[in-house]
């Protein structure tokens, strides 16, 4: 099935509900002197309240959240959403640099009226703060004493787990619209920062230039959990394992001086690209929890060998593109697995099919509802809310 035919199947639903007011509004009705009218306003309230209605449940699904989103740009139309970057914790420095805008400060992929702007409050006026929609704080919870106008929304961002950062995590009912990557959160946002479909392109690891004395997998961590000072080096009584991060550190970052001097993930996902296995070990195994230690291997070309989330397969690209460290008894199975895949290029090449293959619904879902497209979408679940308030 070609792409485009997929992506026309996945909003086919979401265009369903404007195709349903278009066939409203081309029916006429009739007068007593048989002349055609345009629709009365009694059929337009009726069409718009059940779209609204549609608006009120949360998306459990890619095509749910495609058709949430189209109504609420079809309903929200040109009116801008400004959101204003108040507590931006690592945010500023990273993901708010790549955004890039139209000539009217609108985000250039954003199919709504989006701005995003960063700044001290305490430097606008009233009239300023009075016009911005959304107020976006990342980890910390820190939000003005008071809104300064009533549709205005308080936004909060964490991608952190609670045993990285626990306070992250504090229920706080000032926060009107709570963004995670747990899928319960309002606006769900996995750690994907690029598009899937490079994926697809992407060459695989040659194992056959490896030698017999090759080391096979790389390891980097800078926060030691239970889990990883135990694995790793079970792990490493079967097979060496080329560790770069403070923990358990054994190699040394020299060893690709063409990866050094790069931005640090960039430089990171360097050094790993010379192993045919990266071991992706998350800090804990919390629902819905993965972050660049898996998504970020799949741009690489490597298999990942992973340990998180206890429901990962639901959501990986295909069951088949990538290994699971819970599927084995112990850490010498595994080992003998890598060391079995690094041997046969055949089999290796099994793990890198999916690359030529649908994508799981699941992933999809995970791809588009990202950090890649975050502020996007918390620009449509601000304009979803306005509508709701009957603020649009």
């Amino acid at each position: 099935m070609s792409k485009i035919l997929r992506s026309k199947l996945y909003i086919i639903y979401a265009i369903a509900a404007l195709l349903y007011v278009t066939l409203l509004w081309s029916i006429p009705t009739k007068t007593s002197t048989n002349e055609l009218n345009e629709p009365n306003d009694s059929l337009i309230v009726a069409n718009t309240t059940l779209l609204i209605e549609k608006l009120k449940k949360k998306p459990t699904s890619l095509i749910e959240w495609k058709q949430s989103h189209y109504i609420t740009r079809y309903l929200n139309g040109d009116k801008k959403v400004i959101i204003y970057i108040i507590g931006g914790n690592w945010y500023p420095n990273e993901d708010f640099k790549r955004l890039t805008y139209k000539h009217d400060e609108t985000l250039e992929y954003c199919d709504i009226p989006c701005i995003w702007k960063q700044g001290s409050l305490e430097s606008l006026s009233s009239t300023e703060l009075e016009s911005i929609d959304g107020l976006f704080n990342v980890d910390f919870t820190y939000a003005p004493e008071k809104k300064a106008w009533k549709g205005q929304r308080l936004i909060k961002l964490t991608l952190e787990s609670p045993s990285q950062c626990q306070h992250c995590h504090y229920s706080d009912e000032s926060f009107d619209i709570y963004s995670s990557y747990d899928e319960d959160s309002d606006v769900p946002t996995s750690y994907i920062r690029t598009d899937p479909e490079i994926f697809r392109s992407v060459q695989p690891f040659n194992v056959s230039k490896l030698s017999q004395n090759s080391t096979l997998i790389s390891f980097i961590a800078s926060h030691s959990t239970d889990f990883r000072s135990t694995f790793v080096p079970s792990l490493q009584n079967h097979m060496p394992v080329a560790s770069f991060g403070s923990v358990l550190k054994n190699s040394r970052w020299e060893l690709y001086p063409e990866c050094l001097n790069l931005w640090k993930f960039d430089t990171k996902n360097c050094v790993i690209s010379n192993y045919p296995f990266y071991l992706s070990i998350e800090n804990c195994q919390e629902k819905d929890y993965s972050t660049e230690k898996l998504w970020d291997v799949f741009q690489l070309g490597i298999i990942p060998v992973i340990w998180g989330d206890p429901n990962v397969r639901s959501y990986l690209p295909h069951p088949k593109s990538a290994i699971l460290i819970d599927d084995f008894p112990d850490a010498e199975s595994l080992a003998n697995h890598l060391k079995y895949l690094a041997s046969n290029e055949t089999a290796y090449l099994e793990y890198h099919e999916w690359r030529t293959m649908k994508f799981s619904d699941k992933f999809e879902e995970k791809a588009y509802m990202s950090m890649r497209n975050m502020e996007c979408n918390i620009c449509k679940e601000v304009a979803r809310l306005r509508i709701l308030d009957g603020l649009v």
